[in-house]
């Protein structure tokens, strides 16, 4: 049974908003709440006489094809469709932007503790000054500690995927942003996880939710 069989068939059996709720815990960042969701609504599924083997990438599925998603990669579109707009934007402070509100939510999706990596950036911020050059504001040296301290090899590469699905799901509707978010997620991951652009995208966005 492929995913979209599976949200099929979960629609079918009346449990579609089960699997959006488990979307949202998904997206919640809580691994402990995630997980105690994950495996209630496998059982529903279960229940139900559905295969849930694939149910995570479903409610993953279900939740990037929500029309909030849409939005960005709409505004995306609208951007790029201007035509001045060459295949370097994605890097330029513009194109970082719209790179920093798509992945500080697929981060969560692709494995990131978000109530481990809140904690650490409160600690930082309860210790360093909000400017303190020539280092730098407080977002960016503390996204620069976090990347580190909670380093992921597993969760970077995940990130890059999910950009890779978002293109998918919503390329019939927004070409030109889907190629873009295609870009940002063939990116090569690197070694040094204060490189990798999507990753500190996203946690400059969750330093910045905590100031």
């Amino acid at each position: 049974m492929t995913v979209q069989d599976l949200l099929a068939a979960a629609a079918g059996a009346g449990l579609a908003e089960r699997i959006d709720e488990l979307g949202d815990a998904l997206e919640a960042g809580s691994p402990d709440h995630a997980l105690a969701e994950l495996s209630a609504v496998e059982s529903e599924l279960e229940a139900a006489g559905l295969d849930a083997a694939d149910l995570r990438a479903a409610a993953v599925a279900a939740r990037m094809a929500r029309p909030d998603y849409g939005a960005v990669l709409g505004a995306m579109e609208d951007r790029l469709a201007d035509g001045d707009m060459d295949e370097g934007w994605g890097e330029r402070p513009e194109g970082q932007m719209y790179l920093q509100s798509l992945a500080s939510s697929l981060a969560p999706l692709a494995g990131l503790d978000v109530e481990a990596t809140r904690a650490s950036a409160r600690m930082f911020l309860a210790n360093f000054p909000a400017v303190s050059l020539p280092f730098g504001d407080v977002d960016e040296r503390a996204a620069n500690w976090l990347a580190r301290l909670h380093d992921s090899a597993e969760v970077r590469t995940s990130l890059r995927d999910l950009l890779a699905l978002l293109a998918d799901t919503w390329a019939g509707q927004h070409p030109l942003a889907s190629e873009q978010a295609r870009r940002w997620g063939a990116q090569p991951v690197p070694g040094d996880p204060t490189a990798d652009a999507a990753w500190m995208r996203a946690l400059v966005a969750l330093v910045r939710s905590e100031l």
